[in-house]
């Protein structure tokens, strides 16, 4: 499994605009083959918002990024006008390990 963290640089006061974007868009992802799951952060000074996916494999999140439905969902993102203050930065890890709660 692989994690992908898109830390997106927002404009003072727009976290919370930016999160609602997230929440209210067409949600192409949560079908696509091999997505596991999405998270959407706000720091705690609103001035990043950080989008952690997870997929079963590089190759998944791979045929995601050239897919039909990412160039959708990812349709007119560069128009946020100022909401943004600079370029989303991308990374990629490898889940070596992972907890879940002992019941």
């Amino acid at each position: 499994m692989i994690a992908i963290f898109n830390s997106i640089p927002v404009s003072e006061g727009a976290a919370d605009r930016v999160v609602e974007m997230f929440a209210n868009s067409r949600g192409a992802v949560q079908g696509f083959p091999g997505f596991v799951s999405m998270e959407v952060l706000r720091s705690e000074g609103a001035d990043e918002v950080l989008v952690v996916t997870r997929w079963q494999s590089r190759e998944a999140f791979g045929a995601w990024v050239g897919s039909e439905e990412f160039k959708q969902a990812h349709a007119g993102s560069g128009g946020g006008g100022n909401l943004f203050r600079g370029r989303p930065k991308m990374s990629a890890y490898e889940v070596a390990l992972e907890r879940e709660p002992s019941l």
